[in-house]
């Protein structure tokens, strides 16, 4: 899985999509009812749209007040990753929010409802350098007009709100440094801060202690899938980091010959490794706890049946990059049988030698 893909794919669990309404909304995010949060990429994103509208759209519902169709009123998140600075995006998330209103407004819901949602557009920043960019609209405007800001203000569009892990300048951002320490997004950006390879283990087994039990199972795998991207962007090894169920069954007394075995490996010669003998190596080591792992992936994700028929299948897909494809694949597809249907598709060509 590449770095874009495990980063999309933690930030697209509900429970981080929370703690991120926790971090830009602090003051109102009360007003919401949490536990209605899901994931409308999907309803939005259709393929004449995905290069145009933002990466990930939630929506949520309020606690009180009722629409004119008797449901609860809604609003729409839109997010925005970025790994480098983009002086115009307060002009990009503008065409976002409206391209999405837009398709409500075709769709006929302000008609069923009562009128349009509100948007909440947030951009989440991960590059080095600090973010210079406008936070508004109104602010990319030549200095004459800036001039009369105050006057103009109460016309212009919605701001977006920005979530920097770097040193942000923009004002009204929310900096890592203020963020809460048990928070689920400051745990992806601490864990992403580790400058060395030697240093990822012991940060994602403290990450991964601040959300013990069952209902963080989830999280802690998708931290280690982060984790593991991170390792890969690195080291340029695909081998050597620890699986999720290793360090699930040992835990922090793991940590210490955990990674003095796997930091030797690395420094050993397995950061020379090309990406096909990093492969080779994996599929000789843990072919096994791989399909184990897809499976507990796909079982989280669009439940247990899916995850049994998946292992099934997967029993079929001997080789390695099948198997990372089918790990894109749990992130990408939008349903169980969509994921099902295109690794048994995977299967049907394998299976003539394609």
């Amino acid at each position: 899985m590449d770095h874009d893909a495990a980063h999309k794919y933690i930030y697209g669990l509900p429970e981080v999509a929370v703690d991120m309404l926790r971090l830009v909304a602090p003051g109102w995010v009360g007003e919401l009812d949490l536990a209605t949060l899901e994931d409308r990429s999907s309803e939005f994103l259709n393929a004449a749209h995905r290069r145009r509208l933002s990466d990930m759209v939630f929506g949520v519902r309020l606690g009180k007040g009722r629409l004119v169709n008797g449901e609860r009123p809604y609003i729409l998140v839109l997010v925005e990753f970025q790994s480098e600075v983009d002086r115009r995006m307060a002009k990009r998330m503008r065409e976002y929010s409206e391209m999405l209103l837009d398709r409500i407004v075709s769709s006929g819901a302000p008609r069923r409802e009562g009128g349009l949602p509100w948007v909440l557009p947030i951009v989440v920043y991960n590059g080095s350098d600090p973010w210079t960019a406008a936070g508004q609209a109104s602010d990319l405007a030549p200095l004459p007009l800036k001039r009369m800001a105050q006057n103009l203000a109460p016309f212009q569009p919605q701001a977006y709100r920005l979530l920097a892990a770097g040193g942000a300048l923009t004002s009204g951002a929310v900096r890592a440094e203020d963020w809460p320490l048990e928070n689920r997004v400051s745990a992806t950006v601490r864990l992403q801060a580790s400058e060395a390879p030697d240093n990822l283990l012991p940060c994602l087994l403290d990450e991964a202690a601040r959300f013990p039990g069952a209902a963080n199972e989830a999280f802690r795998q998708a931290l280690h899938t982060w984790a593991r991207a991170l390792w890969v962007d690195q080291t340029g090894a695909v081998s050597g980091f620890p699986a999720f169920d290793e360090l699930e069954r040992k835990g922090e007394k793991a940590m210490p010959t955990l990674l003095k075995a796997n930091w030797d490996r690395w420094e050993a010669g397995v950061r020379a490794e090309s990406r096909e003998e990093g492969i080779r190596l994996g599929i000789k080591q843990g072919r096994a706890a791989e399909r184990a792992r897809l499976r507990r992936q796909a079982a989280l994700r669009f439940g247990a049946r899916t995850g049994d028929r998946l292992s099934d299948l997967l029993d079929g897909l001997a080789a390695g990059e099948a198997l990372d494809q089918v790990g894109d694949w749990i992130i990408e597809c939008g349903s169980g049988e969509e994921l099902l249907s295109r690794v048994s598709a995977l299967l049907a060509k394998a299976g003539n030698g394609q």
